[in-house]
């Protein structure tokens, strides 16, 4: 396979500071650009019913107003019934602050703090590059290609050949110790049993030629239905090269794999399922 140039942009989801400048050399964890987003994630808390006070009042009983911040487990409202003698209480979910208080319901809307981002260079290569405000191109030369089918997002190792060729399947059996870190190389088809073994053992990822569908499906612990695959929290990224089922990898493609052992892989399960735009991808960087 013949060695190309390789570019990648690499941008902040929104505004932020760019740490790299043109001519850096960078690795593939190196840190180009971080930012802050705001966090989606809203809570809200029906006071009224907690307290057992009219929505109109809830505002009386807050401890903290709205644009404060609060502590998880913070205590943010008290009612007290002197008839009863009872206290009750209202805590806060999340660290955040508070959003919004509505008179008409009742509740209160607490946001969790915003969240620090960063994106790294992904590939080792030079800044070519740089976007103000939201992170840059990355430039190296290399071999890159790409599956049928991922998941799991970017990570990068060295490679490991776990199977004989091409058409050989990839069992738990092949997974050892020493590929924790590593990128492994099966051959026609990976087990389920060989999946949750390379999670075990701490690989970074699985190139193989295809995965049973049942088998993946019971691997996620729920069927793959969104259009974009890549976010997935399995600890390992997984790229199918000739897609579900037993897919013998194209000779060719083994044995540059083989080549490269020993060597860096950087690669990526996303996937779009429906048009194919987004492919995995697997980059060899030339030393």
């Amino acid at each position: 396979m013949p060695v190309e140039i390789i570019s990648k942009q690499r941008r902040l989801p929104t505004r932020g500071e760019v740490l790299v400048e043109v001519g850096q050399q960078v690795q593939p964890e190196t840190v180009v650009a971080k930012g802050v987003v705001p966090n989606h994630e809203l809570h809200d808390l029906n006071l009224f019913k907690q307290l057992r006070v009219e929505p109109e009042v809830v505002k009386n009983y807050l401890t903290k107003a709205e644009g404060e911040q609060v502590a998880r487990d913070e205590v943010i409202a008290v009612s007290r019934s002197f008839f009863t003698r009872q206290t009750r209480v209202s805590r806060s979910p999340v660290d955040g602050f508070i959003e919004r208080v509505s008179t008409v319901n009742g509740r209160v809307y607490i946001r969790g703090n915003p969240l620090d981002v960063e994106v790294t260079a992904y590939i080792p290569g030079v800044i070519k590059e740089v976007i103000p405000e939201e992170g840059a191109v990355v430039e190296a030369s290399g071999i890159r290609f790409e599956g049928a089918f991922g998941i799991g997002g970017e990570a990068y190792g060295d490679i490991i050949l776990a199977s004989e060729g091409p058409d050989t399947p990839l069992s738990s059996d092949d997974i050892l110790p020493e590929h924790k870190g590593k990128v492994i190389v099966g051959g026609s088809i990976a087990t389920l049993d060989a999946l949750r073994e390379a999670v075990n053992v701490g690989a970074k990822g699985v190139i193989v030629g295809g995965v049973d569908q049942k088998d993946l499906t019971y691997f996620l612990g729920y069927e793959i239905g969104v259009p974009v695959t890549g976010y997935e929290q399995t600890g390992l990224t997984l790229i199918m090269t000739g897609g579900f089922g037993v897919n013998p990898m194209e000779g060719i493609l083994f044995e540059t794999l083989r080549g490269h052992s020993g060597r860096m892989a950087c690669i990526n399960g996303a996937t779009q399922i429906r048009s194919r735009s987004i492919r995995p991808e697997i980059i060899l960087p030339s030393p």
